[in-house]
C-alpha cells in the first residue's frame, strides 16, 4: 500500500515541533523533527522528507545558509521557510536559493494545514513518474494512463514527442478525459522532471485572486511569491485556461513574451524559467471568434497541442480502465472484493459517460459501496442519463447550428428580440418530454427541472465558485444562493484536483 509522507519540521523552539505533531496528529504523514540546521541536514541524510518545514532564524545554521547545504543534498527537495521577519529582501532570497514558499509566523491551523496540502500534493506530482502502461493488477499504480485503444496510441507518441522540449503545451478535451494526467506524463518524462510540477485550475480560484495566485504580490516590505516563481526550472500547470479573465490573460501574455513578471504592487520584474502546459475543455477557437480570449495568448500557448480523445471514442479503453480501478477499489477495501458482472461490463462499454473516465470511476466507486453478494449487478449502477427515470435520454451533442444561433443573440437585455425564438424552438423537445413525464403522473415542477439544470451547469463549468456562476446566469449572488438553497444543492468546496482523473 502507499507509504506515509513525511514532514520535517526544523525549528529550535520546540513547542513549534510539538504543535506541528498536534495539527497533523489524525493525517496520514509522519512528523520528523530537527532542532537546528545540523540536525536538519542529518535528518535528511537518513530519511528523505517529502517537505521540509524550517525556521529563518535559529542559532548556528540559519535557515538560508541551511536551505543552500540541503539544495546542495537533493535539489529536488521541496522546502517552505517560516519565520516571523517577513521582508521583500528574504522572500526573494528564499526563491532565489529554491525555496518553495515562505509561510509568516504566526499562522492560523488553516493556513498551515492548506500550505502542506497543496505541497505534498506538488511533492507528490513532483516525485511520481507517469506510466503510459501500467503493471498488471497494481492497484498503488495511481498515475498510470490506461488504454491500447488507437487514440490513446497517437496521445503517447505525442507526449513522447513533446517531453523532449521545452515548448509550451496545450491540452484540449472534454472535462474528465485526464488532461492533468498527459500533463504530468509530459513532466515527468521531460528534462525538467528534477524540479516542480504545479498546477493551477484557473477556473477554481475566484477571479480577484488569480493574479495574485499566479505572479504574486508584494505589500510594504512583505512579499508573496505565485506559482510561477514557486515552479521555477520546473513546470506550470495552467488547467481551464479558458476560464481566466481577461486581465489576467494580458498579463499571462506579457509574462510568456518576456519571460519576468512583475508581482502585484511590486516594482522589480523578477526574471522566470518555467514551462508552460495549459489545458482547457472549452473551444477557444470560438471564445476568441466571441472575444473572451485574445488571439495573441491563444497563439502562444498553442505550440504544442494534444486533443484528448473523449471515452465515447475509445469505448475499446474501458475493460482495461474498469479492470484498473476496480483493483484499485479491492485493495482499498481490505478483502472485502467486488467484481463487476458480465451485463454490467457491456451498460458500462454502451454508456455514452459525458463524464468521461472521471465519471467512469466515480460510477465504479460508487456502484461498489452498494453492492451485495461481491458482484456490481445493473442496478446498483448510477449512470447519468439513468439519474431520473421519469426522463427519456437526451444528447448532450448541441444541435449544429446552436453556435450560430448564440453568435446572434442581441446584446441588449430584452428578451422581446425575435432571434430568441430559435432558443425556444432548440427548448421544445425537451420541453414536450418534461409535460409528457407530468402527465404520466410525475410530480415536479418542470420549470424547477430547468432552473436547477441551469445552476448546477453553471456551478460545474465554474469549478464550484458561486460569483462566477452567477455571472454567466445572469443573475446576483444573492440569488444563487437562495436557489441553491431551494433546490438543496450541495455546497461545493474548492480545491486541487485529484489523482482520480485517469
Amino acid at each position: 500500500m502507499t507509504t506515509r509522507q513525511r514532514i520535517l519540521v526544523v525549528d529550535d523552539e520546540r513547542d513549534v515541533i510539538t504543535g506541528f505533531r498536534r495539527v497533523f496528529a489524525k493525517d496520514d504523514v509522519q512528523i520528523d523533527a530537527a532542532h537546528s540546521g545540523a540536525e536538519a541536514i542529518a535528518a535528511i541524510k537518513a530519511h528523505r522528507p517529502d517537505l521540509v518545514m524550517m525556521d529563518l532564524r535559529m542559532p548556528g545554521l540559519d535557515g538560508l545558509q541551511t536551505l543552500r547545504k540541503m539544495q546542495q543534498l537533493d535539489a529536488r527537495l521541496l522546502i517552505i521557510l517560516m519565520t516571523a521577519y517577513s521582508t521583500s529582501a528574504n522572500v526573494i532570497e528564499a526563491m532565489k536559493h529554491g525555496a518553495y514558499d515562505y509561510l509568516v509566523k504566526p499562522f492560523s491551523v488553516e493556513k498551515l494545514r492548506e500550505v502542506v496540502k497543496e505541497a505534498l500534493k506538488v511533492s507528490t506530482d513532483r516525485s511520481a513518474t507517469v506510466s503510459v502502461v501500467p503493471r498488471a493488477n497494481d492497484p498503488d499504480e495511481v498515475d498510470a494512463i490506461v488504454g491500447k485503444s488507437e487514440p490513446m496510441q497517437r496521445v503517447y507518441k505525442m507526449i513522447g514527442q513533446m517531453a523532449g522540449t521545452n515548448a509550451t503545451v496545450l491540452i484540449t478535451g472534454e472535462s474528465g478525459t485526464g488532461k492533468e494526467l498527459i500533463a504530468r506524463a509530459i513532466f515527468s518524462h521531460g528534462d525538467r522532471s528534477a524540479k516542480l510540477f504545479v498546477a493551477v485550475n484557473c477556473a477554481a480560484i475566484p477571479e480577484a485572486l488569480l493574479e495574485g495566485e499566479l505572479f504574486g504580490h508584494e505589500r510594504g516590505t512583505s512579499a508573496a511569491p505565485g506559482k510561477f516563481e514557486q515552479a521555477a526550472g520546473g513546470t506550470l500547470f495552467l488547467d481551464e485556461v479558458g476560464d481566466m479573465p481577461p486581465a489576467t490573460q494580458a498579463k499571462l501574455l506579457r509574462v510568456l513574451q518576456s519571460g519576468r513578471l512583475e508581482r502585484s504592487r511590486g516594482t522589480e520584474a523578477v526574471p522566470i524559467d518555467v514551462r508552460i502546459i495549459a489545458a482547457t475543455s472549452r473551444p477557444l477557437e470560438h471564445m476568441i471568434q466571441q472575444g473572451h480570449f485574445r488571439a495573441d495568448l491563444y497563439h502562444r500557448l498553442n505550440v504544442l497541442r494534444v486533443e484528448m480523445p473523449s471515452l465515447r471514442d475509445r469505448r475499446d479503453d474501458i475493460p482495461l480502465l474498469v479492470e484498473f480501478f476496480m483493483h484499485r477499489l479491492n485493495a482499498e477495501r481490505r478483502g472485502r472484493e467486488v467484481h463487476v458482472s458480465t451485463v454490467v461490463m457491456d451498460k458500462l462499454i454502451a454508456h455514452d459517460w459525458p463524464g468521461n473516465v472521471r465519471e467512469l470511476e466515480n460510477t465504479l466507486r460508487n456502484a461498489a459501496l452498494v453492492a451485495k453478494g461481491g458482484t456490481i449487478l445493473p442496478g446498483d449502477l448510477r449512470l447519468k442519463s439513468e439519474s431520473s427515470d421519469f426522463l427519456p435520454r437526451i444528447s448532450a451533442t448541441p444541435a449544429p447550428a446552436s453556435d450560430r444561433i448564440l453568435a446572434q443573440l442581441p446584446e441588449a437585455n430584452t428578451l422581446d428580440d425575435p432571434r430568441f425564438r430559435d432558443i425556444e424552438a432548440q427548448v421544445a423537445p425537451l420541453f414536450d418530454q418534461l409535460v409528457g413525464a407530468r402527465a404520466r403522473g410525475n410530480r415536479f415542477s418542470a420549470f424547477d427541472v430547468m432552473e436547477r439544470a441551469l445552476i448546477v451547469h453553471a456551478r460545474n463549468r465554474n469549478g464550484g465558485n458561486q460569483l462566477r456562476a452567477a455571472a454567466m446566469l445572469g443573475i446576483t449572488r444573492s440569488t444563487l444562493r437562495k436557489r441553491i438553497a431551494r433546490y438543496k444543492l450541495q455546497v461545493s468546496r474548492r480545491g486541487s484536483k485529484g489523482g482520480g482523473t485517469r
